[in-house]
């Protein structure tokens, strides 16, 4: 059995089986001498809120502050999203994998490995629910200490660490598979959250954090010709399928070529705290940008029309503000590119059931055709691509637009939590479908969650309303770096 991840037009086959391949060089293992910290562990929790902070006067790029109510079911919605993170997790001390959060198809009583990149959120998730008092500032700090110790004796390369883990081994899911890579953007999205409970929490957490950020070796994980990052890497056996394109002595392959949801890779890079292993701006402005519209304003597009890659590095990264050295702002390209989507599941709601003003933001889920794909999403999309449409509408997809499409967004949540069976434990599932495998009027439902579905909306969410990602993530002084090394200039607009 095989599932397939596609990712700018590379497929990683990542088998369920594994089988035994001879071992390469670039391989170290990361045996921290720290031991996890045990939840009844009496843990010296810093008093003051960011007890590290840099004074706003001195963050070279603020967040403006535009503070803006939820609605009663965006915070509905927004708890879920936390109480996913904070409920799924792995709460056996003796477990390699203790702390980090596991819930991906919780529900469906399958094998599911533990993904890297949605510790990133976990993180986030920690710090929203001490912030809005639903956990005391003590249990998150332990909680992100205990994973970040956790973390820091995971087995890694250069820092980085495999896509997938094995929530019982520690070791790559699916038994240790030759077929899971090594991946850059999952370990970004990972320290991106480290850092953000890093500037929140101050203590052992910024300090673990910084530690792990400074292992990553981003230099390493660039093509030194083509300039880009390369997509991933198998640095230790050969995967039961060679990627297209072949791999490189080292194990590399492909590359985050052309546009994608992969900004974050060049602001990571080039903020390195290790100079050693920073880049510089080159792989920035290395970055291939297609331009294109749907019924509206141009703007620079992801081939896969998939909603997610124009919105993970927002999560993150506040671009409502900051230009590049070619004048683009990513944030009114996103902004462009969640109209166009809404736009084209208004001109296909005659042939396409279930799509709307209120059912749009298709984007890469749990299927009704596939059981997950990455080939959902709208146009326009690159050569090459195709679309799958067979109805499915991601809830996150027009969710994590909010801060783009605020008005559009809310009234999309306001729909969807009106579709029969469509709410659960946690808020909304991961997707629906009035057209493939539904009964009658009643939808197909995806009854499970996937963390970086819910990530997405958690921090949207609360950036939408308090900007209190953007700002921790912009306090740190290695993301400042980051941006002052790619040329990013701060311009004053009108608040949105």
């Amino acid at each position: 059995m095989v599932m397939i991840r596609e990712l700018n037009k590379v497929v990683i086959f990542i088998c369920f089986q594994a089988a035994v391949f001879s071992s390469c060089t670039r391989a170290e293992d990361s045996t921290g001498k720290g031991t996890a910290a045990d939840e009844n562990e009496v843990v010296d929790v810093p008093g003051a809120e960011g007890a590290a902070a840099t004074p706003l006067s001195r963050i070279g790029f603020p967040v403006a502050s535009n503070p803006k109510p939820l609605t009663p079911l965006m915070e509905r919605e927004l708890r879920g999203c936390f109480d996913f993170f904070w409920n799924e997790w792995v709460s056996d001390p003796k477990s390699p994998t203790y702390g980090m959060t596991n819930g991906d198809y919780v529900g469906l009583g399958r094998y599911s490995p533990i993904p890297i990149e949605s510790q990133g959120f976990y993180f986030a998730a920690i710090v929203v629910g001490v912030k809005r008092g639903w956990i005391t500032r003590e249990d998150g700090y332990k909680r992100a200490v205990i994973t970040l110790k956790t973390l820091k004796k995971l087995k890694h390369i250069r820092g980085f660490y495999y896509h997938f883990i094995d929530p019982d081994t520690g070791r790559r899911g699916w038994n240790d598979a030759h077929g899971v890579e090594l991946s850059n953007a999952s370990s970004g999205t990972m320290i991106m959250g480290a850092l953000i409970a890093g500037e929140y929490f101050g203590g052992e957490v910024k300090a673990l954090a910084e530690e792990l950020y400074a292992r990553m070796d981003w230099n390493w994980f660039t093509d030194p010709k083509k300039k880009h990052p390369y997509l991933a890497c198998f640095p230790e056996d050969k995967p039961p399928k060679e990627p297209p394109g072949g791999m490189n002595e080292e194990g590399f392959f492909g590359g985050w070529a052309a546009y994608s949801e992969h900004i974050f890779l060049y602001v990571l890079g080039a903020g390195a705290p290790d100079p050693g292993h920073a880049t510089d701006a080159a792989p920035y402005y290395a970055m291939i940008t297609y331009r294109g519209r749907y019924k509206g304003e141009e703007f620079i597009f992801c081939g896969t029309g998939a909603a997610f890659t124009y919105q993970w590095t927002h999560a993150f990264v506040d671009f409502r503000n900051l230009d590049d050295k070619l004048g683009r702002n990513w944030f009114e390209n996103s902004r462009h590119a969640a109209i166009a989507a809404r736009r084209y599941a208004i001109d296909r709601a005659d042939e396409i059931k279930g799509l709307g003003p209120n059912s749009w933001g298709m984007s890469a889920c749990m299927s009704p055709s596939t059981f997950y794909s990455g080939r959902y999403g709208s146009k326009p999309i690159g050569a090459g691509h195709s679309l799958l449409e067979d109805g499915t509408v991601a809830p996150y997809g027009s969710s994590a637009f909010v801060v783009f499409t605020p008005k559009e967004s809310i009234e999309a949540l306001e729909y969807m939590y009106t579709i029969p069976g469509l709410v659960g434990k946690y808020g909304l599932y991961d997707a629906y479908s009035f057209m493939t495998k539904n009964n009658g009027n009643k939808p197909w439902i995806g009854k499970s969650y996937l963390g970086i579905d819910k990530g997405l909306v958690l921090l949207m969410f609360e950036n939408y309303s308090t900007q209190l990602i953007w700002k921790l993530f912009h306090q740190s002084k290695h993301v400042q770096k980051g941006l002052k090394v790619l040329g990013f200039k701060h311009v004053a607009r009108r608040k949105r």
